[in-house]
């Protein structure tokens, strides 16, 4: 036994050991993981592009809404220059030392890379997609929209003279200069067509989705779909690689780079979120920035990158393999903490006499009906997957941005308690209350009072027969479905033809009668009073169970007693009806919240929100509004409210156990 106690102690000691070594690894890996440096430039505004000369170490960024182009060099801004729409695309030849950057304003723009000064303006007359230029420096290639679905692609020299233009009937999403006599373009086709500099076709290319942007490569370009695959492709438009990210979350791919040896790719999306891979295939890192990432340019091992946030940053491909193995550490200290503190409390529990014994007798209980549990473990799954998984994930996603334009794993964002702030800022919901509980109280009333009564006569008659016919006819309205009755009310209250206003025109009280469902100060009473005289099928049957089973046998002795009737209904069935007036009171409370469907067939929660309920405002987010977190943490909090008012009356309603 010493050595049993010792032994446990070591292990204990050992396990503990492992919980603070596997917290101390995690706090030292949270900050190592994300894989992306700052350059520490700012442009102040929301940017659109960029493009890096390596020679020069010249950063130059077009911006999206103060319609500037910026350039930077050793972390410096050297200068500015500005147009009258957003940049679109930026390229810079170093031999001529000048960029090129094409513009919403339908003009190409041609600056000195190194003092800014405007050397050229070149009117499209179309909507400037793409630009580059050829290797010499003497060509510029651009891509323009004309139409919803046609496109050009245009030739001009430094002079602004159009050498070409090829109309095309499809929208164009990037051009490439291929060699000095020809150039390549992207399609919403899915194709990658090759011309010289005459128009004519010199290749294709069939891909699988929409061309949505074509960057520069080593000895060629990179072309990037819909679907996050990329084609990597020399002059001769030959594919020199094939790939595509893993996109689980389904994120919206934007825009495509890759290092300088074509190694590694980097695919990035609308949601901030940049996938790397490596030149195997391999995708090494999921990375995550603030808006989306644009555009991309080479820098040797690294691309730079910028998009809709004011940042420019870098991603280092020989940084992400180590990120990459810190990753595998992180989820590894993970694994271990989960583990060693399950066994630390087991070991923990055994050292007190009691918690062993007790965990011990547990075990053997669970071992002696393995069969059992083996058994049930199934429904136990079925049950997991099909109800309460639904629940934990409404849970998780009160807390986030979830909507019908936030759908996808990539666009879902945690956002705190902003959900539920928004219901009391709103006030919808606080109208939906007040009139939750009018429908609430009454409801509870109209089941504890006339089904209680009706099954109490229909016991009381004489008769088996009499009995069945009674109790049929009080139980038949259950086959109608609610929403068929509901709109049978919603003749009933029609105010020309209803038979509520045409009772009282035939007895003389015309002048009572009114829109009842159209009227704020009548509709939620008129709610109420839907289903008169309010015999309730359900609670009819359950009272009538209840006083079968006190049976005959306690009233005769009353009856031998002097008892009447009536003393036997309050004194003797009333109290022993106790635990069916409780389930009926739940079932109640529980069925008054989550039901909407009469309301909506009749007012759907008008006039104005005279008739607003919870449950209703948590259909309208769903099915009209999109908001789908709100509607989340409306059922969230309409789960708590449910699950305290019936422990509540759980507590209060309980048989006392003498």
């Amino acid at each position: 036994m010493f050595f049993k106690g010792r032994m446990r102690k070591i292990l204990l000691l050992i396990f503990s050991v492992l919980v603070l070594t596997s917290i101390v690894l995690l706090t030292c890996l949270r900050g190592k993981m994300q894989g992306i440096s700052d350059t520490k430039l700012s442009t102040g505004t929301i940017n659109s592009c960029l493009a890096y000369d390596s020679e020069s170490k010249i950063i130059v960024v077009g911006t999206n809404s103060t319609n500037e182009l910026i350039a930077y060099q050793e972390g410096r801004e050297i200068w500015r220059a500005s147009a009258k729409g957003a940049y679109s695309n930026i390229v810079i030849n170093h031999k001529k030392g000048i960029v090129c950057a094409g513009n919403q304003d339908y003009r190409v723009y041609l600056y000195d890379l190194k003092s800014g000064k405007k050397l050229r303006e070149i009117d499209t007359t179309r909507r400037v997609v793409a630009v580059d230029f050829n290797t010499a420096g003497d060509r510029i290639a651009v891509a323009t929209l004309t139409g919803t679905s046609s496109a050009s692609a245009m030739i001009f020299d430094l002079d602004g003279s159009e050498l070409l233009s090829l109309s095309l009937k499809v929208k164009v999403a990037g051009i490439l200069f291929t060699g000095d006599q020809s150039f390549a373009i992207g399609n919403n086709r899915g194709e990658l067509i090759r011309f010289n500099l005459s128009g004519q076709e010199l290749g294709k290319y069939k891909t699988n989705y929409s061309v949505l942007q074509m960057n520069h490569a080593s000895k060629g370009g990179i072309a990037v779909c819909k679907d996050g695959s990329y084609y990597l492709f020399d002059q001769d438009l030959n594919i020199l690689r094939f790939g595509r990210v893993e996109n689980d979350i389904h994120a919206v791919i934007s825009s495509v780079g890759c290092d300088e040896k074509n190694e590694g790719i980097v695919v990035g999306t609308e949601e901030g979120y940049i996938f790397a891979q490596d030149q195997s295939g391999r995708q090494i890192a999921e990375l995550k920035v603030e808006g989306a990432v644009r555009s991309f340019a080479t820098d040797g091992d690294k691309v730079i990158f910028t998009g809709d946030e004011d940042h420019i940053r870098e991603v280092e491909f020989k940084n992400l393999t180590a990120l990459e193995l810190k990753k595998s550490l992180f989820i590894f200290a993970r694994i271990m903490l989960v583990v060693s503190l399950f066994f630390m409390t087991i070991l923990m529990l055994t050292l007190f006499p009691q918690s062993g014994k007790f965990l011990k007798k547990c075990c053997r209980d669970i071992w002696k009906a393995r069969m059992a549990y083996f058994l049930l473990l199934p429904g136990l799954i079925l049950i997991w997957i099909f109800n309460y998984q639904g629940i934990f994930t409404a849970f998780i996603r009160s807390f986030t941005n979830w909507s019908s334009q936030n759908s996808t794993l990539a666009q879902i964002q945690f956002v705190g308690f902003d959900n539920f702030r928004r219901m009391i800022t709103e006030g919808y919901f606080l109208i939906g209350v007040r009139n939750l509980l009018i429908l609430v109280l009454t409801g509870a009333i109209k089941i504890l009072t006339v089904p209680l009564l009706c099954a109490w006569l229909c016991y009381s008659a004489s008769g088996t027969k009499r009995k069945y016919v009674h109790r049929f006819l009080f139980v038949l309205p259950i086959v109608v479905p609610s929403v068929i009755n509901a709109m049978i009310w919603l003749k009933i209250y029609d105010p020309n033809i209803g038979l509520i206003n045409e009772f009282l025109r035939t007895i003389g009280l015309g002048n009572l009668a009114r829109v009842w469902l159209g009227d704020a100060g009548t509709a939620i009473w008129a709610i109420v009073f839907m289903g008169f005289p309010f015999v309730n099928a359900m609670a009819f049957l359950v009272y009538y169970g209840g006083l079968l089973a006190i049976g005959h046998d306690v009233e005769e002795s009353a009856l031998v007693d002097g008892a009447n009737r009536w003393n036997i209904f309050c004194s003797i069935q009333l109290p022993l009806l106790k635990p069916q007036f409780r389930i009926m009171l739940i079932l109640t409370l529980i069925g008054t919240m989550q039901n909407f469907n009469e309301i909506y067939v009749l007012t759907q929660g008008g006039p104005g929100t005279s008739t607003y309920v919870p449950a209703l405002e948590l259909y309208f987010n769903v099915a009209q509004f999109g908001r789908y977190g709100y509607a989340c943490a409306l059922g969230v909090v309409l789960f708590l409210m449910t699950l305290t008012i019936t422990l509540i009356n759980l507590y209060f309603t309980r048989e006392r156990q003498k």
